[in-house]
């Protein structure tokens, strides 16, 4: 399987090299805007409407001992047999990461900020970054989850992205309007509709990031998973823990994007039958 290719920053961070991952997705999601790559390609969906400013979220306390490391505090390796080092195999979406985004066989729900939405694969634009699909006010889009293909699958060691719009074209809410208010002990989920099994991750800590912030080579590492920003397929990690990263744009409009990503991380805990 080659290499991830190494994505700029899309959604007008200007970012440099490996930095490209964790902006692209943050934009283009805050924003409703479109998604352009491995940084984070949320930008929100600001119309001529949109409040020029919109409070940042405090910040969420974090579990004891947590911080902007991965999460070793509770987690225990996930039950399957995984062999550190190893190639995560493939089973969503064994496609080029520069493949049309499309929708796959996961539903993403958080109970307790009332998400519950499809999910959508994507991977990266022509321009290297996460792709964070748009489209009119009135399209489905804006409601529906994005999972980073390039990255771990449900259930899997290693970090499973999900991103979301928090806005729309025209400034209404969208699929994760309200992920800021997202507390640690929150359980998401996610279903694999092909297994009928339903996955469940809790929210260990959750905190925003200024766009700098975001670019950092630890963060970026800590959404996406070390290997995404290395430019390789994921692996299993050595702890062998199976985490979840849930992404969304927060802070101050810009013009062209929010100045701020939320990023909520949790650890997997469990499975259930649907």
């Amino acid at each position: 399987m080659p290499g991830i290719p190494r994505p700029r920053l899309h959604l007008r961070l200007a970012m440099t090299r490996r930095r490209w991952i964790a902006a692209g997705l943050a934009a283009t999601l805050a924003a409703g805007g479109a998604a352009t790559g491995i940084t984070l390609a949320l930008r929100g969906g600001h119309p001529p409407s949109h409040p020029t400013s919109v409070a940042t979220p405090a910040l969420l306390p974090p579990v004891a001992g947590a911080s902007d490391a991965p999460a070793t505090d509770t987690p225990s390796p996930t039950p399957t047999a995984w062999v550190a080092g190893a190639l995560l195999p493939r089973t969503l979406q064994d496609v080029d990461l520069h493949a049309a985004y499309a929708a796959i066989p996961l539903h993403f729900t958080a109970p307790t900020i009332g998400v519950d939405a499809p999910v959508m694969g994507v991977g990266l634009t022509s321009k290297n970054a996460v792709d964070a699909p748009e489209g009119p006010a009135s399209s489905p889009i804006w409601d529906d989850a994005f999972w980073y293909r390039g990255g771990a699958e449900p259930g899997q060691p290693g970090v499973m992205a999900i991103a979301g719009h928090v806005d729309r074209v025209g400034g209404a809410a969208a699929a994760f309007a309200h992920l800021s208010r997202i507390q640690p002990n929150d359980v998401v989920s996610v279903t694999d509709q092909r297994s009928g099994i339903i996955y469940h991750y809790r929210i260990t800590d959750a905190r925003s990031y200024s766009l700098k912030e975001v670019a950092s080579l630890a963060v970026l590492d800590r959404i996406y998973g070390p290997d995404v920003d290395r430019g390789q397929p994921p692996h299993v990690p050595a702890d062998g823990v199976a985490r979840i990263s849930i992404i969304t744009c927060t802070g101050t409009w810009l013009g062209s994007q929010y100045d701020h990503r939320f990023v909520a991380f949790g650890v997997l805990v469990g499975e259930s039958p649907a």
